[in-house]
């Protein structure tokens, strides 16, 4: 029960709903599927071998290479002897933060498996049209969510505590004085209202006229916000293939992807006075987040050689149906003085929240050319063209059309553009290629999108083994909203902006077998 006479809830004032890092939540209610979900969802940054790597994979065109599986499987059409690749690497992933002129960096390091696959390929005929059938499967990974992200500023406008009681005070029901602002908000609001009620986050109050109003020990503004996340988990295919090689001039490919998504998310905030208070030390809230999802996905590829020096390529990639299984819970602490002037704790576990649901990538169509200087050298390119505004979410549970809407409203096509090039000198090869993934919010923004570039060597022993080695750089710049309060319909909360690199070091053993 709230002591609605305390010293402790004294001059408060509004506050709205917070919006996670990557992951977009509904006002106040429970964890929502939303723009952001989509686009994680839906993103594919191949990673593959270290020549695919560092070549930008821009092997749409160039094939005979195991990670052209993911991107064009008429790709592997180009072998004639069976292969056997296994990658591993190290990246370290660095983030720089800034939130009201202040800023703040972290990094994480870690090993991880790009890539391994095996191709099987069998000769028919050097006079009919089929001239060699390959089979292969492979395992490549497409994203990665291992990081981790420190912000901290001194705000000086608000308090998230603002936003919630700004929500608050659009509840007619809490109004109500025949209403218990417990059981209603734990029945409605069991992740961040309810929480923030039962920590004296909030409480409710009764003037001399006998109105019900509602107030907080927390100062509105003058006050240090540190928002932490960490992240773990990537997105893989296996991919198992076939094609075939027509008259050595015509390659087609098809392949089956059962793609694989696991993340672990949490997000830890903290607020604390920028100067003494009488009635409060600092308050926390903790959001832990996991979803795992399996799908499922269709691609069709052909290359086709109109000249020795020339090649063209272009795939098809369905949309992935995927179905996801998600767990959702927080955890709020609140360090406030009690009436003898001693800190008094409190904290509150809301519910585990389990959702179900599927969800559908847009389609992609990717179209590739790859030039041939001789026997010495090539160059390749790579373009993609999706709109991530046509992926949907899906529940026999729950209600998505809000959601989809927003995601029709917001993502928009993009292109993404990928080039590489090759030069071979003896038994060596010098590599180097770069590529950028356009934001998902349409051409010409530069929110959300991803550049990447990549060198690499390589060394054929006459045993018919291959070593490959490649570093790949990756940058992009993002922000977010920890959460938003209004005044006069402006937003007074500023983003946090996010620069994020990654260095990536690949090795791969490439075994041919005659």
């Amino acid at each position: 029960m709230h002591d609605e006479d305390s010293p402790f809830f004294l001059n408060m004032k509004s506050y709205t709903h917070l919006i996670a890092l990557i992951l977009l939540f509904s006002p106040l209610l429970l964890k929502a599927q939303g723009v952001d979900d989509a686009f994680i969802n839906s993103q594919n940054y191949y990673e593959g071998t270290a020549r695919s790597m560092a070549m930008g994979n821009a092997t749409g065109a160039l094939g005979g290479d195991v990670t052209a599986a993911c991107i064009n499987p008429a790709g592997l059409g180009l072998y004639r002897t069976s292969e056997f690749t296994f990658s591993t690497g190290l990246q370290h992933n660095f983030v720089y933060s800034s939130y009201y002129d202040n800023s703040e960096n972290s990094g994480k390091m870690r090993m991880s498996i790009p890539n391994f696959g095996f191709v099987v390929t069998s000769e028919f005929s050097n006079y009919k049209p089929l001239r060699y059938l390959q089979y292969g499967i492979s395992l490549t990974r497409t994203n990665d969510f291992n990081y981790r992200t420190r912000a901290r500023g001194m705000n000086p406008n608000s308090s998230m505590v603002d936003a919630y009681i700004q929500t608050v005070n659009g509840i007619d029901e809490l109004f109500d004085p025949n209403v218990n602002p417990s059981d209603y908000l734990y029945e409605n609001y069991a992740y961040d209202l309810g929480p923030a009620w039962e920590t004296f986050l909030i409480d409710r109050y009764t003037d001399s006229a006998g109105g019900i109003f509602f107030d907080s020990p927390v100062p509105q503004g003058n006050v240090w916000q540190s928002d932490a996340t960490t992240s773990k988990g990537r997105s893989e295919e296996w991919t198992l293939s076939l094609s075939g090689n027509f008259y050595d001039k015509l390659f087609i490919g098809t392949s089956l992807g059962l793609a694989h998504i696991k993340r672990i998310f949490t997000r830890y905030y903290q607020e604390d006075p920028a100067s003494p208070n009488s009635n409060f030390f600092n308050w926390t809230h903790q959001e832990d987040l996991s979803d795992s999802g399996w799908g499922a996905n269709f691609k069709l590829g052909i290359i086709y050689f109109p000249a020795s020096w020339l090649r063209i390529g272009a795939a098809w990639h369905s949309k992935t149906l995927y179905t996801f299984e998600e767990n959702w819970a927080t955890e709020t602490s609140t360090t406030l003085k009690d009436s003898q002037g001693f800190q008094d704790y409190h904290k509150y576990l809301s519910p585990n929240l389990y959702q179900g649901y599927e969800f559908m990538t847009p389609h992609t169509f990717t179209g590739s050319m790859a030039f041939f200087l001789g026997s010495h050298g090539l160059i390749s390119a790579d373009v993609d063209y999706m709109n991530y505004g046509s992926s949907r979410f899906s529940s026999e549970e729950y209600g998505f059309s809000d959601a989809n809407q927003e995601i029709r409203d917001i993502l928009k096509p993009t292109c993404n553009i990928r080039v590489g090039t090759e030069w071979r000198l003896h038994q060596y090869f010098l590599r180097g290629g770069g590529a950028y993934y356009g934001s998902p919010y349409g051409f010409g923004e530069n929110y959300g999108s991803v550049k990447k570039l990549a060198l690499g060597i390589g060394y054929a022993t006459e045993a018919d083994t291959y070593w490959d080695f490649a570093y790949e750089l990756t940058e992009s710049t993002s922000g977010y909203t920890p959460y938003r309060f209004y005044v006069d319909g402006q937003n007074l909360v500023t983003d946090i902006v996010q620069h994020r690199w990654r260095n990536k070091f690949v090795i791969t053993l490439k075994v041919k077998m005659q």
